[in-house]
């Protein structure tokens, strides 16, 4: 075959080999697997929308941040100088000022995912799966695609109290609710960071006088008794001297134990006339988890425990010579369960824990293994009781905004043995917020307008969901509208579906489970303005 026609055979031949590729592509598109961008920041940060993601350069912390609120004013006036923050120091105090055209320099898009589509049409969702679905109140306009987080749904009860989701089954009462745990990999992923000893800043009397209080070191604070033993004020690595008995207290006016949402601060609303912001809306919140790197010189005499105030108990988490114990504590002290276990300290004597307080469990690790475990069970209106200082349910049902939630305490104690701590970090959990319905966010097109507390929070009227309805919340509970608040579905979602009911997801407007961040918001090339470069060490599963 000559060389003209071997060229003229291979022409269509490509051609055709495209054409199949291209149909393979559509199909698989179609019905495997498709892409999807990130609008918004509701899942943040597990899922970032557009965002800014900024290094405080007093700690070298970083952080995301919506910068929904400023892109105007700073297109107006990219000289005008904006407050930037540092969660390391201080949730509401602004650090110092920028030029909001260099702060929004680097906006980027948000994150491209992947959606495993039809997983549902084989398999039973699961709670806590990220799922892609049809927006119910709005199926067609500009916002028809939502991801959020299942957390109810295929014929349940479900209520939510104290940040926390708690199911029944659909016969059941009041007492009948058990809080929903999470499984271990799906907690990893949405621990939220309160402080990290990693972050100093390198001039503590300059950040003192920009934040206009005293700053004098991390939030864990020596006793008077002892403090001229330690070495923590503007280190990494904390040390105490000698072997006599210690403790470090939370300080709480320095970092608070609350629901805040770096990703947010740019919407929390300042205070006039000054760097500050008001955070009236956050909620104190007690599951929490310390873990660090501890290093006793004499590994068999050295003990240490953390003790939690919240919800009017005393939670108690104790490493003692091999030994490691849970126990709890009502208000008079007396204990009301405890669970015991073993463990072997690392190299060197090298301890490295983890003490957590987690969806009403509590849970010692020692080298990344849970070595005492203790769950206690209260329904939701135990909960509540709990937590609010002087519950009254009538009060709570008119305002659930306006009631006083505890705030917890934490001390760390230590004696036996001189030694040093690394790699200090606190986290809290996951906190999904109640109040009241605005029927102003309700579309007038679907219907009457639906007043009351938010879906699936009042503690006498839970959420009923059917086998083919789902409950959907955003994990940045603070700026997601979801479930709680959507109201009656669109007459399309109706006519769709065959479902009128409000606040729900109906099954057959599941699109797929979220699988993987393939293309995360790629970083800038530096003076060009162009956001090409993948950030690879982004990409990750979604869990």
């Amino acid at each position: 075959m000559s060389e003209t026609s071997k060229r003229d055979t291979d022409i269509p031949e490509t051609i055709q080999s495209l054409l199949v590729a291209f149909a393979i592509a559509l199909a698989f598109r179609g019905f495997v697997i498709e892409g999807f961008v990130i609008p918004t920041g509701s899942m943040a940060p597990t899922l970032m929308g557009q965002h800014v993601r900024f290094q405080t350069p007093d700690t070298g912390y970083e952080y995301a941040f919506d910068p929904t609120n400023l892109i105007r004013g700073v297109k107006q006036n990219t000289e005008a100088k904006l407050p930037i923050y540092d969660p390391m120091i201080s949730e509401d105090r602004a650090i110092g000022l920028m030029p909001g055209g260099r702060l929004l320099g680097n906006i980027r898009m948000g994150d491209r995912v992947l959606v495993l589509k039809y997983l549902y049409e084989f398999f039973e969702p699961d709670r806590w799966d990220v799922v892609v679905f049809k927006n119910p109140v709005d199926p067609i306009g500009p916002s028809q695609n939502y991801i959020k987080r299942l957390v109810g749904g295929g014929g349940e009860q479900v209520l939510l109290a104290d940040g926390d989701v708690f199911t029944a089954p659909t016969d059941g009462e009041l007492a009948d609710f058990r809080i929903a745990r999470r499984p271990r990999y799906i907690q990893e992923a949405v621990w939220q960071p309160v402080y990290d000893s990693n972050y100093i800043p390198l001039d503590a009397g300059a950040v003192e006088s920009r934040i206009k209080r005293r700053f004098d070191g991390p939030p864990f604070k020596p006793s008077q008794a002892t403090a001229s033993n330690w070495t923590i004020s503007d280190t990494r690595d904390w040390s105490f001297a000698v072997e006599t008995r210690t403790r470090l207290d939370w300080a709480e006016d320095q970092l608070p134990f609350d629901d805040f949402n770096a990703y947010n601060i740019y919407r929390y609303p300042p205070l006039r006339g000054e760097r500050r912001l008001s955070l009236r809306d956050v909620d104190p919140v007690s599951d929490l988890r310390l873990t660090a790197a501890v290093v006793p010189d004499d590994a068999t005499e050295f003990k240490t425990s953390l003790e939690l105030m919240a919800r009017g108990h005393r939670f108690v988490f104790g490493l003692d010579q091999g030994t490691a114990k849970v126990e709890m504590f009502d208000a008079d002290g007396r204990s009301l369960r405890e669970v015991s276990g073993t463990y072997e300290p690392g190299p060197g004597g090298l301890l490295d824990l983890e003490f957590a307080h987690i969806d009403q469990t509590m849970i010692i690790a020692v080298g990344g293994e849970d070595v005492a475990r203790l769950e206690y069970e209260w329904d939701p209106m135990t909960r509540l009781e709990n937590a609010i200082d002087s519950f009254d349910l009538d009060r709570y049902r008119a305002n659930p905004s306006g009631v006083e939630i505890r705030r917890p305490r934490l001390t760390w104690n230590f004696e036996g043995s001189p030694f040093e701590v690394r790699r200090v970090r606190v986290d809290r959990d996951l906190y999904y917020k109640t109040g009241r319905l605005d029927t102003r966010q309700q579309a007038a097109a679907n219907g009457e307008r639906i007043d009351g507390m938010l879906y699936a929070t009042h503690p006498l009227e839970p959420a009923r969901l059917g086998p083919d309805q789902f409950l959907m919340l955003g994990d940045n509970s603070g700026a997601s509208r979801d479930s709680r608040y959507w109201g009656r579905p669109h007459p399309l979602a109706v006519g769709a579906t065959g479902d009128d009911t409000p606040f729900i997801v109906h099954r057959d407007l599941l699109v797929g489970k979220a699988w993987c961040v393939y293309f995360p918001a790629p970083n800038r090339i530096e003076g060009t303005g162009y956001s090409v470069v993948p950030d690879i060490g982004r990409m990750r599963f979604i869990r």
